[in-house]
């Protein structure tokens, strides 16, 4: 192998480790409502075993709010209680869960 197929293959390894190292970047907006964030508007960088989260409420089928986070242990899933719903939607590519 000789000295730029070396230096080139040293270049790939450690950008890739790089973009590895980075993770995931998540929006975070403590209350959105009508896709805008009113809130409490942030990033977070997902830790081992989170992923990006928005956590959504509907009273019928009228949106009250939402609210976006890095969540551990993430899984969709909806829950009702009387004519409210409340919906976790998950995802794990950058800034995936926007308002």
């Amino acid at each position: 192998m000789n000295l730029a197929a070396k230096i080139g293959t040293l270049l790939i390894v450690t950008l890739s480790l790089l973009i590895s190292v980075e993770g995931l970047t998540c929006n975070v907006c403590e209350f959105s409502k009508n896709s805008r964030c009113r809130s409490g508007q942030d990033r977070c960088h997902a830790k081992h075993g989170q992923s990006c989260a928005t956590i959504s409420q509907f009273y019928g089928s009228r949106h009250l709010s939402s609210k976006q986070l890095c969540m551990f242990n993430c899984k969709e899933r909806q829950i009702y209680h009387k004519k409210k719903l409340t919906y976790y939607m998950c995802c794990d590519k950058n800034l995936c869960n926007s308002f």
